[in-house]
This record gives structure tokens, C-alpha cells and sequence, in this order.
């Protein structure tokens, strides 16, 4: 691709990105910056509550950050994935314009989301940090590759669904109770050490958001209790699932009716 083509990529997505944040939040109020208080109106009142009413440790594990980490990384992948269904059709109109592609559309919507997730997973770890209630990682590198993963992880699987959700009615009906499924499953309520050594195998082999998560709460707590890391293992998964996705959308146009 020449340097212009990226020049006018960059134009592209940089338009669709400020259409998407002038349709959903305007200019008035807080306008832009929704994108980042947003998630935290779903984040605070949880974590807060969640202090009150439990123990601060539980079987010597600080349970703040293991909430902190559970819950942000939960909400990432619930909000871009909840964008991600019909986003084509419902912005169908763009594609009159022969620069913009379905992929444009995906990544102008779900990327911005997972944007302002990042954002505020940083803003309320400066915010924790300074109330004294959530610990300084003991890598912060790590925890911040942690969280790297758990977006691509979102945006891989918000690809898919929304490939497929042009392709058929059912995903809608059958992608809700999936994502409540995934709330027990993914890593947001347990470790892997707390299971049995041949389910923590299995789990380790075929759940990415518990390999994400390991590597986050690794990074948070370090040698404080044992995490199972496996981030190149975890990369090719996604570039797997990436590539799926991808596929998938590349004739995406011809299963949807341009407005």
C-alpha cells in the first residue's frame, strides 16, 4: 500500500471515527469525553460496592485488584462486542461513499469503543491508585500487555460476530445469553491455579480471556500467587481468530442492502 493509500485511510477512519462520536454523544454536556466516563459509570459503582461488602484479602489474595482486573477487562470485551452486531447494515449508508468498506465501518465503531475502554481502565487505575486501595504492579509491562491481549481478544471476536450478524437474524438472539455464559468462563471470577490440574489444562488450552486475564493479574501481583503466562501461544490464537474474522468480512456487502 503507497504512503497516499494510508494517507487517505487515515482521513477515512479519522471522519468515521468523529461521525460515530458527534452521532452518539453530540456537543453538548461532556460530548467526546462520554467516551471515556462512560464505562466507568458501569465500573465505579461495582468496584466501590464490591470493597464495602467483601473482606480485603480472601485466602491472601488482595481482592481489589483481582476485581479491577476481572471487571475492566470484562466490560471491554462486553461493550465492543456488544457494538459489533449489525454494524454494517446500521451505518449502510457510508458505503455509497467508494472509499469507506464494511471493515472501516467495524473499526471506526468497535475500535473507538475498545478506545475508550483503554481509557478508562487507565484513568480509574490512576484514580485507585491514589485512594490508596489498589497496589502499584509489580510489572507493569506485563499487566499492560495483559490488557493489550484482552482488546484484541474483544476486537477479534466483535469481528466475527459482526461478519455473521449480516449473514443471519439468529446471531441476535443467540449472542446475549453467549455473552452472559462468558461472564462465568472467562477468568473475570476464578485464577487457573484455584482448578483441578486437568481442568486447568483444558481451560489454559481453549479459553483466551483466562490466558489474557493470567497474564494481567501476573503483572498486577507477581510472585505474590502462581499465574500460568502463555502470551505467544495466546497471540497466534487470535491472529487465528483475526483472520476469521477478516474473511468473513471480506464480502460482508453482499449479504446486507445499502440504505
Amino acid at each position: 500500500m503507497s504512503q497516499n493509500s494510508f494517507a487517505n485511510q487515515g482521513r477515512v477512519l479519522t471522519a468515521i471515527f468523529m461521525r460515530e462520536v458527534q452521532t452518539r454523544w453530540g456537543r453538548r454536556n461532556l460530548g467526546f469525553a462520554w467516551l471515556f466516563f462512560e464505562p466507568l459509570i458501569f465500573a465505579v459503582p461495582v468496584l466501590t460496592l464490591w470493597h464495602v461488602i467483601r473482606p480485603s484479602s480472601e485466602n491472601g489474595l488482595p481482592m481489589f485488584p483481582f476485581l479491577w482486573t476481572g471487571y475492566m477487562g470484562l466490560l471491554v470485551f462486553r461493550h465492543v462486542t456488544g457494538m459489533a452486531m449489525h454494524v454494517v447494515r446500521s451505518n449502510s449508508a457510508l458505503l455509497y461513499h467508494s472509499a469507506i468498506t464494511p471493515l472501516d465501518i467495524f473499526i471506526g465503531r468497535c475500535g473507538l469503543e475498545a478506545i475508550g475502554n483503554a481509557a478508562s481502565t487507565a484513568f480509574s487505575f490512576i484514580v485507585f491508585c491514589a485512594a490508596g486501595i489498589l497496589d502499584l504492579p509489580y510489572d507493569f509491562p506485563l499487566m499492560l500487555l495483559g490488557f493489550f491481549l484482552m482488546a484484541w481478544w474483544a476486537l477479534a471476536i466483535a469481528l466475527i460476530v459482526a461478519a455473521v450478524s449480516e449473514r443471519s437474524e439468529m446471531v441476535e438472539h443467540i449472542w446475549p445469553p453467549i455473552s452472559y455464559v462468558y461472564i462465568m468462563i472467562s477468568g473475570f471470577p476464578y485464577m487457573s491455579y484455584w482448578l483441578p490440574p486437568g481442568l486447568r489444562d483444558m481451560a489454559l488450552t481453549v479459553n483466551p480471556a483466562l490466558l489474557a486475564y493470567e497474564i494481567i493479574r501476573g503483572g498486577l501481583y507477581g510472585n505474590m500467587i502462581p499465574t500460568y503466562q502463555y502470551p505467544l501461544y495466546l497471540s497466534y490464537i487470535l491472529l487465528v481468530l483475526t483472520a476469521i474474522g477478516l474473511w468473513l468480512m471480506r464480502n460482508v456487502r453482499e449479504h446486507i442492502e445499502v440504505m
